[in-house]
């Protein structure tokens, strides 16, 4: 498959090197000579120095033989523009770009293929659906949720002092009676893939799979229990605040709630006592008038005795997620010091995501990581259900179906060769969602949840789909 990219900043470069890992054919446009000359030594793919909003240039990166056309870059006019010409001019079978303004957003999802794209991604959009799958599971870590699979992902830091250190996993957690699985393990900047004898460290931050109401024994085995969250602080009444604000309010117009398993949600929690806090006089007029059932508060959230004075202290989570991550971390931090017991961050880096969970902050959503999920999944939409990266790109889980025809079809799971740190982490059949041992026998129609490098991903892909 042959994907164009347009936009070779931080978003477009990762896009591009996890779809090169998966073998895809892939042309970056850049129209920055530097960046284009970065990327030109790093990527195994070509890379033309031009500008992307031009027939002429699109038709020589090929865009006349591609299958899917993605456009990250900083301009949402020019992502626009693009995908328009695309459209007009080449029959590419799906186009997708990132939008940055809401009102463009929403325009595209009321209307099909809005000026030629067929998916639109918002980063506020989909970081807040991050963040509103944490906060439903009561926003104890990050949650992985699957589109088929009933089970789930979550990261748990591992306490200093935890009577686990020091222990294997197959020692360790003999006393908890739920399935549960450790998929992968963060350590000194690099994951592993465990097995049974693999050694728990201090500040190890562990994957879970399993089931919600397993998860949560396995996070109270840890003194890490489930509290409700009535009084809910945001901080920051920018897209995304309005976002969290209008999903916890229950408002049925919320954007975030496309995905299925996100309106599952919206229909079972209870509304939440909301409070904005917004530095900026005007938007709080304007939240105001929005939300007459919340508490806008107008104030600097970095100003002493703020949480004092608004009587933020008695809150049950706050969401910092104003468009500095340096504040949204401290004011997480801050928050945690006051005993407030959930705290959760917006962040653009993803290296502070590890960083923050090791600090005790329960959730965070890197925005960057987030935009380049909903990417992939769209690209690679035909073979799997759902697509998320973990550390920085360098490993996939994917959810596919078996195909009649696969490798992984009728044999047991032991005697399937997959690529090196490759892991089966659930298996779903009907109403049946379990976490496989390697005697289980995979059919076709399953629904599967796979872990492995993102540069096995294509080889894996072929094993558990429709063959190599």
């Amino acid at each position: 498959m042959k994907v164009i990219v347009l936009g070779g900043g931080s978003v477009g470069s990762q896009i591009a090197q996890q779809l090169i890992d998966d073998r895809y054919d892939v042309v970056v446009i850049e129209q920055d000579p530097e960046k284009a000359r970065i990327l030109t030594n790093r990527l195994d793919c070509t890379v033309l120095n031009k500008a992307g909003n031009s027939i002429e240039v699109l038709r020589q990166a090929g865009t006349e033989t591609a299958d899917v056309f993605v456009a990250v870059t900083g301009s949402d006019e020019v992502n626009m523009v693009a995908c328009g010409l695309v459209a007009s001019e080449f029959s590419v079978a799906r186009r997708i770009a990132r939008i940055r303004n809401i009102s463009y957003s929403n325009a595209g999802m009321t209307a099909r293929n809005f000026l030629g794209i067929d998916a639109i991604v918002n980063p506020e959009v989909e970081a807040s659906r991050e963040l509103i799958q944490s906060i439903e599971h009561g926003a104890m870590s990050d949650v992985i949720m699957f589109a088929h699979s009933a089970l789930q992902i979550r990261n748990l830091p591992v306490p200093k002092g935890s009577v686990v250190i020091g222990q294997a996993l197959m020692e360790a957690f003999r006393d908890i009676e739920v399935p549960f699985l450790v998929a992968a393990i963060y350590r000194d900047n690099d994951y592993l893939i465990p097995d049974g004898r693999t050694e728990i460290r201090e500040d190890d931050i562990l994957y879970m799979v399993g089931a919600q109401q397993d998860l949560e024994q396995v996070f109270g085995f840890f003194g890490k229990h489930r509290t409700s969250l009535d009084k809910v602080v945001i901080v920051g009444g920018g897209k995304a605040g309005v976002l969290l604000a209008e999903h916890l309010l229950q408002r049925s117009e919320s954007a975030v709630a496309g995905q299925s398993f996100l309106r599952r949600l919206q229909g079972s929690m209870f509304r939440k006592s909301v409070v904005l806090v917004e530095r900026d006089p005007k938007k709080c007029k304007q939240l105001s008038q929005q939300f007459p059932e919340a508490l806008v508060v107008h104030a600097d959230i970095s100003e002493e005795g703020v949480f004092a004075e608004e009587n933020l202290a008695n809150s049950d989570l706050v969401l910092a997620v104003t468009d500095n991550q340096e504040l949204n971390i401290v004011t997480a931090l801050y928050a945690r010091s006051l005993g407030i017991a959930r705290s959760a961050v917006l962040v653009n880096n993803t290296n502070y995501t590890a960083v923050c969970s090791r600090l005790a902050i329960d959730a965070v959503t890197s925005v960057k990581q987030a935009v380049i999920n909903s990417v992939l999944r769209n690209v690679k939409r035909s073979g799997a259900q759902s697509v998320h990266s973990l550390f920085d790109g360098r490993l996939e889980v994917l959810e596919l179906t078996v195909g009649e025809s696969a490798p992984i079809a009728g044999r047991a799971l032991h005697a399937v060769k997959l690529p090196k740190d490759t892991l089966i982490l659930s298996v779903s059949r009907g109403k049946q969602h379990l976490i496989p041992d390697g005697s289980y026998v995979p059919a076709p129609g399953d629904t599967i949840v796979v872990i492995g490098r993102s540069e096995h991903a294509a080889v894996i892909q072929a094993i558990c789909t429709e063959g190599l």
